[in-house]
C-alpha cells in the first residue's frame, strides 16, 4: 500500500508531465489521472504542491522515522 505523500508525488509528476505534452491528448489523460488521484485524498492537483513534503521531514514518508 502506498503511502499518501507517495500520491502526492505521483499527482505532481502527472502534472509536470502534462505540461510537457500541451496540446495532446497524453496531457488530458494525465490531467484526468492527477485530478483522480488527488480527488482521493480531498485535494485538487494545484494543492498537491503545497500539501507533498520532503522525504526526510517530520511526517516522512518511512514508518520509523524519526
Amino acid at each position: 500500500m502506498r503511502h499518501p505523500q507517495d500520491d502526492l508525488l505521483i499527482v505532481y509528476a502527472l502534472i509536470e508531465f502534462a505540461r510537457e505534452h500541451k496540446g495532446t491528448c497524453v496531457e488530458n489523460h494525465a490531467q484526468e489521472l492527477a485530478t483522480e488521484i488527488a480527488d482521493q485524498h480531498g485535494l485538487t492537483p494545484i494543492e498537491v504542491a503545497k500539501q507533498l513534503e520532503e522525504r526526510g521531514r517530520a511526517n516522512c514518508w518511512e514508518e520509523d522515522c524519526r
